[in-house]
């Protein structure tokens, strides 16, 4: 299978390469920088905004693999459509299913999505929790001391490794059996950011703990339209990433992993 993953070196892009190399597939891998991605990738650098910079890279591939929120994506489809492309698998969020284009990070998604089902190509959308590699946000405050402060730090979310919407995203591009699928995605147990704390604490041989950020600076630094949205996430309930999804067991034969592993596998990430 020869797959073209655009976002390369996110969190999930990179997973997705590593995957699908080692699973013998050739991979085409763009991002802006191109750095750090694994021997064996074919890396291009492109950028998702700008369509004029992803064409060539869209030649010889059956499948892709791009993020929502990028304004080349209609062209960058209708390109890959015109050159043999099978299939696309859209990296959205559980925002999406809200169906609120009120809500600035819900409408993104929601109209990503939109155009993903007019592109002509069989589709699949992966619509994870947050993402367990998020903690990485902790790292300067784990560094400085053992206080963490965090927004919104009491709610208790199935945080997702990035490396189980890798696997899920790669069998939606290797085989036609998920087109036209949407998949909720979690990790296996609700945590609260005092439980991660908990946990990551454990790994490093430290007691961290959260304070909980007062709603309104958990504003500061952020648009306000962007504000806005985490607020009716997290405080009106507009998305729900408590509750754990049985999906990735169920297409992967096998439990997510759970934080716990997350931290083991990059305990190294947050040390100097």
């Amino acid at each position: 299978m020869r797959i073209l993953v655009l976002g390369a070196t996110g969190n999930v892009g990179r997973a997705l390469v590593e995957a699908a190399l080692a699973g013998g597939h050739a991979v085409r891998a763009v991002s802006r920088s191109g750095q750090g991605l694994p021997v064996g990738a074919d890396v291009r650098l492109g950028d998702l905004d700008d369509s004029s910079t992803l064409t060539s890279a869209l030649d010889g591939v059956d499948a892709v693999f791009t993020l929502a929120g990028h304004a080349g994506m209609a062209r960058t489809l209708a390109d890959a459509k015109d050159r043999g492309v099978e299939r696309v698998v859209l990296l959205s969020s559980s925002s999406a299913p809200s169906g609120n284009r009120n809500n600035a990070v819900a409408r993104y998604h929601i109209e990503s999505e939109d155009t993903v089902r007019a592109s002509g190509l069989g589709w699949t959308m992966l619509q994870p929790n947050a993402f367990m590699s998020n903690a990485l946000r902790w790292r300067p405050q784990i560094i400085a001391g053992d206080m963490i402060r965090e927004p919104f730090g009491d709610v208790a979310l199935s945080v997702v490794d990035p490396a189980d919407i890798a696997a899920v995203a790669l069998l939606s591009l290797i085989t036609r059996d998920h087109q036209g699928r949407s998949y909720r995605l979690s990790g296996p147990e609700a945590l609260t950011a005092a439980d991660r704390a908990e946990i990551l604490g454990r790994e490093l041989g430290r007691k961290l703990s959260v304070t909980v950020l007062p709603d309104e600076e958990a504003r500061d630094g952020l648009a306000p339209e962007y504000a806005d949205a985490f607020h009716e996430f997290y405080r009106d309930g507009l998305i729900d990433e408590t509750t754990v999804h049985p999906t990735v067991t169920h297409l992967l034969g096998r439990p997510p992993a759970a934080f716990a592993d997350w931290v083991r596998t990059n305990r190294h990430l947050f040390t100097r």
